[in-house]
């Protein structure tokens, strides 16, 4: 059975969820998480999951297909990708990340706490309402649509 979970955690005040099931979250909920995550700091990420259930466990056991992924640095904005399994398109699989194509210097590094991750500019984003439709179109379609994968490389 194909399930959406959602895990996230954020930086300021200190909170974080695991692996919750994003029919029970539920869009405002959801989108409330991406609003706190963009002001406060921290990360969201969405697995498309294949879940069993083990009979020996006794418990869902999950083997992650794609995920979507937001990191935040509320100094400078956030990093939008996603990991994509093996498919038609990809054969071996990739990654790809939301281009900000508005940047006035791409090659401009910055340094994303608390791991001192560096980034270039030209995949940190601003918009908070592009990364709420990103994840609205997770949300309700179960992946991006054409018009938001062009954004990503």
């Amino acid at each position: 059975m194909i399930l959406y979970v959602c895990s996230y955690v954020l930086r300021k005040p200190f909170f974080s969820e695991k692996r919750v099931d994003l029919k029970e979250i539920g869009w405002e909920k959801l989108s409330n998480i991406v609003k706190k995550v963009f002001s406060c700091g921290g990360s969201i990420i969405i697995h498309k999951t294949d879940a069993d259930y083990s009979e020996e466990s006794e418990r869902l056991v999950y083997s992650d297909i794609n995920s979507y992924s937001m990191v935040c640095d509320s100094r400078y904005g956030y990093l939008f990708g996603c990991s994509i399994s093996e498919n038609e398109e990809y054969p071996a699989g990739t990654y790809l990340r939301l281009v900000n194509r508005k940047t006035k210097n791409p090659d401009e590094i910055y340094i994303f706490e608390p791991h001192e991750d560096e980034w270039k500019a030209k995949y940190v984003n601003q918009d908070l309402e592009l990364a709420l439709n990103l994840f609205k179109d997770i949300y309700e379609y179960g992946d991006l649509l054409e018009d938001s994968n062009i954004m990503l490389e």
